[in-house]
């Protein structure tokens, strides 16, 4: 069971998060706004797993909180979720940029959010490194080296891979992707947002989709990451 802590100043949307938090069976810990948030970091009462965060609050608003948890070094490593009506592609950057894990726009589905939240809880107790083959990633700093070589990967592209690499010579299908990797409800790719992805993985790794080294694409499924690539 982790500790999900909420920042929500409309009480309807709160009790919803926290009704959400706890369905998913962990603990879960409301706060009005900011300064209620501050009070309790101030009486070291703990500190969560996890933060879920609004950004429309009195006074002190979700990007001034996100800025300081991120700058303080008992809440740096916290991962926090944005969970906001303002659906602005600027405010989403802002929020990544400033350390945020995820984003999530109002309204919400139930389900959405608990896999958002699963898939924050299961990259924080991640282990500090796997590696398959000559493939090393590192969970923590999201870094990849292949043969000892640093390859930069985005954000999203190392959580796929990563993903991948935790279910290694075992074929995984695009709606498990979506879900486990993105957070997302529904199983249909309109955009094909997966296949794009491994796409631009495929290149950085130097693969070839016709005789993959390290993704195989499994028709009518999904990827499977080979674990005995160049060995």
């Amino acid at each position: 069971m982790s500790e999900i802590w909420i920042v929500e100043d409309d009480k309807s949307i709160s009790l919803l998060i926290e009704m959400t938090v706890e369905k998913a069976g962990h603990k879960a810990r409301r706060f009005s706004d900011a300064a209620v948030l501050d009070r309790a970091l101030a009486q070291d009462e703990g500190l969560p797993d996890l933060l879920l965060l609004d950004l429309m609050l009195r006074a002190k608003n979700g990007f001034q909180v996100l800025k300081e948890w991120k700058e303080d070094r008992r809440t740096r490593e916290i991962p926090v979720i944005i969970i906001s009506a303002r659906s602005a592609e600027s405010d989403k950057v802002r929020g990544l940029e400033l350390g945020a894990e995820d984003y999530i726009t109002k309204p919400f589905g139930v389900r959405e959010l608990q896999a958002r939240i699963q898939t924050a809880l299961r990259r924080l107790h991640s282990p500090q490194k796997l590696t398959i083959g000559d493939l090393t990633l590192l969970p923590e700093s999201r870094e990849l080296y292949v043969a000892g070589q640093r390859i930069d990967l985005t954000s999203r592209e190392f959580e796929l891979l990563y993903y991948l690499a935790q279910h290694p010579d075992r074929a995984v299908t695009r709606p498990d992707i979506l879900r486990d990797v993105w957070g997302y409800e529904s199983q249909d790719d309109p955009s094909r947002t997966v296949d794009s992805h491994v796409k631009t993985l495929r290149i950085k790794l130097g693969d070839n989709a016709d005789k993959p080294r390290y993704i195989e694409t499994v028709r009518g499924t999904g990827y499977r990451l080979i674990a005995g690539h160049g060995l």
